[in-house]
């Protein structure tokens, strides 16, 4: 196919969605999940055995703890959460919520030994709003960690939040703690834009809480929406100007997704999720069109690549330096890069379990907030719901999609030693590499014959990407491919 150069890399979508329609998702439709929608599926008790089994000492993992409370409830959440209640319950829900993350992370210790012989290089808090559990709680669930599970002196330890829960001595009490990254949700500087969405903080709130998030010292990120309803092109580029501006070190831009994860039994139905309000906003035309949308990422990049910024992975544009190896967090080097196990606590977390072979078993918490409860309190199980067994062909395309999200080099070298697989000349990776290569949505890596990297064309639409040709074309392919 003879491709028109776009104006600059990582922009001309409208282009590049005319040369790939199979990629063109639509807002309602855009559900892209990295990870995998298929594979063999596990009863509970499966995935509890895999988990006991898991040869993981000794191996590094990361650690993720799913905190389920809000302070508010975005119109456009799917994640698992619900809002904390007034009175004398929605004081004790951060004791509350956090006794039954220490009660599961015991048992899970209990149940599988090697945990406290895996080397924790990550940490991340998140939700729902995980700052909600305020100085105290956080405390209990450091010094958990840090008496159980093997936590190097450099592990990266982050804490997830929004403005209204940054405004005082919160963060300077996290970084006593031990948290040194933190991730702050913003979604939009336009006070507007995040009232319609419900959020509880304006731009006022969101800028003290970057100035003190910078005085921290810490690495940082601001998470940014766009497509949301009014929201403009000219908006969302001048939110993305000021937190350049204020050098901000990572800035996340993430698209809309409206459709209904509560349906596909992943996730909350979110309000504007519901029937009735979707069709009232749909008739008022309150959402951008894909086309508004995708002009609001151009100008976003425009904005970004113009300061010197980088995405990796791919979604997190990074200003050069923020990050070691690879200016990458380690968070995500350990979850997308190199695909380390995770483990996952609380309601809807989900994580895995990886190994030399070829072989990754999926694990997901029941996402019932009530149900999860109930089952901690009940005893003496673990709150699994069911999950899934990838070999062969379908773990290829979970990995491969994973390393594309990293957005660094893909190397074949990788999948030889643990896949037994060329992922240059075997099919169907080749012919996917290939294509992948000459619609410019990879690129070789200078000096390594072996090694592909996504180029910013292929990070614009990188969800896209992993979905079609990993999960799809390479997680569904009939065939054996491992030779393992």
């Amino acid at each position: 196919m003879r491709r028109t150069p776009a104006a600059r890399p990582g922009t001309g979508l409208a282009r590049l969605l005319r040369e790939n329609p199979a990629l063109r998702i639509d807002q309602d439709d855009y559900n892209i999940n990295v990870t995998a929608n298929y594979g063999e599926r596990l009863s509970e008790d499966e995935v509890a055995e895999a988990l006991r089994t898991h040869p993981g000492a000794g191996r590094p993992a990361h650690l993720y703890f799913h905190v389920p409370l809000c302070a508010y409830v975005c119109h456009f959440c799917n994640y698992v959460k619900r809002k904390v209640p007034d009175g004398a319950e929605g004081a004790r829900a951060p004791r509350v919520w956090t006794d039954l993350l220490l009660e599961e992370s015991a048992r899970r210790l209990a149940h599988a030994p090697w945990l406290e012989r895996a080397p924790i290089e990550s940490v991340y808090l998140g939700g729902g709003t995980a700052s909600l559990l305020g100085t105290e709680q956080l405390a209990r669930l450091v010094a958990h960690m840090r008496e159980h599970y093997r936590l190097g002196d450099d592990c990266e330890i982050s804490l997830e939040g929004n403005p209204d829960n940054f405004l005082g001595d919160e963060l300077a009490e996290a970084c006593a703690l031990g948290f040194n990254r933190f991730s702050v949700g913003v979604q939009s500087l336009q006070s507007e834009v995040n009232a319609f969405a419900g959020r509880g903080h304006d731009a006022v709130m969101s800028l003290r809480a970057i100035e003190k998030l910078r005085a921290t010292g810490k690495p940082y990120n601001v998470d940014m929406m766009f497509g949301l309803p009014q929201q403009t092109t000219a908006t969302v580029a001048d939110d993305i100007r000021r937190l350049v501006d204020l050098g901000v070190p990572t800035i996340t831009v993430y698209r809309l997704r409206n459709a209904d994860r509560a349906g596909m039994g992943i996730g909350n139905r979110a309000v504007w999720n519901v029937p009735s309000v979707k069709s009232r906003l749909d008739a008022q035309y309150a959402f951008p069109s894909v086309g508004e949308t995708y002009a609001m990422r151009e100008a976003v990049v425009e904005l970004l690549l113009d300061a010197g910024y980088h995405p990796s992975p791919c979604g997190w544009w990074n200003r050069p330096g923020t990050y070691p190896d690879g200016n990458i967090p380690r968070v995500s080097r350990n979850k997308w890069q190199r695909h380390d196990t995770m483990i996952a606590f609380g309601p809807g977390a989900y994580g895995w379990l990886t190994r030399d072979d070829d072989t990754v078993v999926q694990t997901h918490n029941t996402a019932d907030i009530t149900g999860y409860a109930r089952r901690m309190k009940a005893g003496p199980g673990l709150p699994l719901a069911p999950g899934r067994r990838l070999t062969g062909h379908q773990a290829m395309g979970m990995v491969l999609g994973f390393a594309f999200k990293a957005n660094q080099p893909i190397r074949a070298e990788r999948f030889r030693r643990r896949f037994g697989v060329e992922i240059f000349h075997d099919e169907p990776f080749a012919s996917v590499f290939a294509e992948l290569a000459e619609r410019g949505f990879v690129a070789p890596v200078p000096d390594e014959p072996e090694a592909v990297v996504p180029t910013l064309d292929g990070e614009a639409l990188h969800e896209e990407i992993i979905s079609v040709y990993f999960h799809q074309r390479i997680g569904d392919f009939a065939e054996a491919v491992c030779r393992r």
